[in-house]
C-alpha cells in the first residue's frame, strides 16, 4: 500500500517492519511516532521500538539490526548488553532508532496488544494509546507528561480506563506509585 515517495521516517519504519517480520521478531513502536499517530502535533526526531527477545539472544538481535543500521554508541554491543537499548541510525536514511529489549511484563504485554496502524504511507506495529500513556508516565519527563495530557484529552471517551488503572497499580509494587497517582490526576 505504498504509493508515492516515502519520507525518511516512513522508509525507516518500513525497514524496521520488514526486518522484524522476516526474522519473526515481535516488536512495537512507542514514543513520538505513536504519539503522532494518536493525534499529537509534536514532531519527533527518532523512532523508539521495543522488541521481544530473550537475553541470551541479545547478540543475535544486535547483529540483525546491524544489517540495516549503524550503531551510534561507543562499544555498542556492550552498551546494548548493559542498558538493553541499542541506539542506531539507518545506514542510508540517517533516521535515529532506539531499539529496546522488552524486559518487563508490561513491555511484553504492550507488544502483544499492539495495533497494526498506518504512519503516513506505511503500516507497522504501534502500541495502543493506553500503553503509550503508561510508557510516558514511566518516563515521566516534562514533555511526556504534556503528551499524556494531550492523548487523554483527545481520546478520553475511547480509552480503556480499567486497563490503565489496573496496569498502573502494578507499578506500585515496584515503588513507582507516582505512575498511578499521575494517571489518576490526568484522568
Amino acid at each position: 500500500m505504498r504509493k508515492g515517495k516515502l519520507t525518511a521516517t516512513e522508509e525507516t519504519i518500513s525497514a524496521i517492519d520488514d526486518l522484524c517480520n522476516k526474522n519473526n521478531l515481535a516488536y512495537v513502536i512507542i514514543g513520538g511516532v505513536a504519539n503522532l499517530i494518536y493525534g499529537s502535533g509534536r514532531t519527533t526526531i527518532d523512532i523508539d521500538l521495543v522488541v521481544r527477545v530473550e537475553l541470551e539472544s541479545i547478540h543475535q538481535i544486535y547483529e540483525l539490526f546491524l544489517t540495516e543500521f549503524i550503531p551510534i554508541k561507543k562499544e555498542p554491543l556492550q552498551f546494548f548488553k548493559t542498558y538493553f537499548v541499542l541506539p542506531v541510525v539507518h545506514k542510508n536514511l540517517g533516521v535515529k532508532v532506539d531499539v529496546s529489549v522488552a524486559l518487563s511484563e508490561f513491555e511484553r504485554r504492550a507488544i502483544q496488544r499492539k495495533k497494526r496502524l498506518r504512519y503516513g504511507k506505511v503500516e507497522a506495529n504501534i502500541c495502543t494509546p493506553e500503553d503509550l500513556i503508561l510508557f510516558k508516565l514511566v518516563a515521566h519527563r516534562e514533555r511526556d507528561m504534556l503528551d499524556v495530557k494531550d492523548i487523554v484529552s483527545r481520546l478520553s471517551g475511547s480509552l480503556d480506563i480499567a486497563y490503565l488503572r489496573g496496569t498502573a497499580r502494578q507499578f506500585v509494587e515496584i515503588n513507582r506509585s507516582d505512575i498511578l497517582e499521575n494517571l489518576n490526576k490526568l484522568l
